[in-house]
């Protein structure tokens, strides 16, 4: 088999002769300079009073001073410590070339990830799925929990099990090779239980950190179907190692099972203010379709200060590069939501809704929703993400201006509380864990904020 030159193999041969460069170096000298450079050429401005700005232009000119960034300093593989780099053309036949369509799912649970355009018409992909760690009794009554929500596109399998037979699942271990594969195990058993076996999964396991881990859970056996996902992680900023490579030529090789990435830009980390770090997440959609070579994506923008993706300039970043994307490429993407607040808090509902706001409104699909910082263990439930797919779908079709006006009303409600969040509850204090149904205290409060979201005139019904 030949694989062509703009393949994996290419980017293997870059990985081993590109510029050597040192990490500190291309975080501290060669990022930082040039971002501040075409932060200054292309005039790229965040405005606070702004979450949802309504100028084609500054999205416009990000993507282009993110296209100069990635074009210039391209990607650092960390295991041979050098650039890997792509010509003009190369990035522009990648765009070109990238996937305009993801199908998952079968049967009558078939979802397709198709472009969005901003203020479109069409409801964006509910991708539903968590990120904290879950304990292996529980598991599959959490996925359940996603599944049974009629309005979840996909799920997933991304919040990392605990413990697999009582033993922490170590990075490069036996056990994380176990805990991967039952994982996936759990997961599936999660949809089949609420009702939904044919239902696809945009990311099949959060447990997995090595690439043995991955690859061992990508298997047939284990009812991994192409109509699941796995997304492998970019390294921040700009960068990737043989881990991830691995990964993605696995799945570029074996395609029987569709390729995502997430990214995780870090606000206040190397990319600096929102400016920069909006610059830099869009550099990473770049790298994902050159590098890992994904039809997919989905980021939440992680403020190193409060450790949430919907703080005021977090929010700000996900819609301006939401905007970018969708007016220059056919690329395919989701905002995530991380939240400050646990489960049955109005706090981390207010949160999810402004996070599904500024995706709709911007373009892209949305991702609900990873609660309580991503941090502690059982702080994820089916709520969350029901709700973050009623506000997506409500929010469909607004103007920029009535979006933007939407959730500086719902910031106001939880940002002097991101620095000392409230934790909320664990599962198993809101759901029931044999009927799987949510505490009459979180419907409760869930129907509380609700209520509040139509006095701001979202209908919900």
């Amino acid at each position: 088999m030949r694989m062509s030159d703009s393949s994996l193999i290419d980017v293997m041969r870059k990985a081993e002769t590109g510029p050597i460069c040192l990490e500190k170096d291309f975080d501290r000298n060669i990022l930082r300079i040039k971002l501040q450079e075409v932060i200054k050429e292309f005039d790229i401005t965040y405005n606070p009073d702004f979450l949802i700005p309504n100028d084609n232009n500054l999205a416009d000119a990000l993507f282009n001073a993110a296209f100069d960034l990635y074009l210039e300093i391209g990607t650092l593989c960390v295991s041979t410590h050098r650039q890997i780099k792509f010509e003009e053309t190369e990035i522009k036949e990648a765009l070109r070339n990238a996937a305009k369509r993801v199908i998952f799912g079968e049967g009558s649970d078939t979802r397709e990830m198709a472009p969005r355009k901003v203020e479109d018409q069409t409801p964006p992909l509910c991708l539903t799925s968590g990120g904290c760690e879950i304990s292996e009794d529980i598991y599959v009554q959490v996925v359940q929990s996603y599944a049974q929500n009629p309005l979840a596109d996909t799920i997933s399998g991304g919040c990392p099990l605990h413990t697999i037979f009582g033993i922490i699942p170590k990075a490069g271990t036996p056990a994380e090779v176990l805990a991967s594969m039952y994982n996936v195990i759990y997961s599936k058993e999660g949809a089949k239980r609420a009702g939904r076996p044919l239902i696809g999964f945009h990311n099949l396991l959060g447990t997995a950190l090595s690439a043995a881990g991955y690859i061992s859970a990508s298997q047939p056996e284990l009812g991994v179907r192409p109509v699941d996902g796995n997304l492998i992680a970019s390294l921040a900023e700009l960068k990737t190692d043989y881990s991830q490579l691995t990964k993605a030529l696995f799945y570029s090789e074996r395609k029987n099972v569709l390729s995502g990435a997430v990214y995780v830009p870090l606000m206040g980390g190397y990319g600096g203010g929102p400016e920069g770090t909006a610059i830099v997440t869009l550099a990473h959609h770049l790298q994902g379709v050159l590098v890992h070579q994904v039809s997919y994506a989905d980021f939440p923008v992680t403020h190193l200060r409060y450790s949430c993706s919907t703080a005021r300039e977090s929010l700000w970043v996900a819609s301006i590069v939401g905007q970018a994307l969708s007016r220059n490429t056919h690329l395919l993407t989701a905002s995530e939501a991380i939240t400050a607040a646990g489960p049955c808090t109005e706090m981390c509902l207010y949160e999810v809704a402004a996070s599904s706001i500024v995706g709709t409104a911007s373009g892209i699909h949305i991702n609900n929703a990873s609660a309580a910082k991503s941090q502690y263990l059982d702080r994820e439930t089916g709520m969350e993400a029901k709700m973050g797919c009623e506000v997506g779908h409500a929010a469909t079709g607004m103007k920029r201006t009535n979006a933007n006006e939407l959730v500086k009303q719902l910031l106001q409600m939880y940002d002097q509380k991101l620095e000392k969040p409230p934790l909320g509850r664990k599962f198993q204090e809101c759901y029931d864990v044999t009927t799987v149904k949510p505490s009459k205290e979180y419907v409760d409060v869930y129907t509380r904020v609700k209520n509040e979201l139509e006095e701001l005139g979202l209908n919900l019904e």
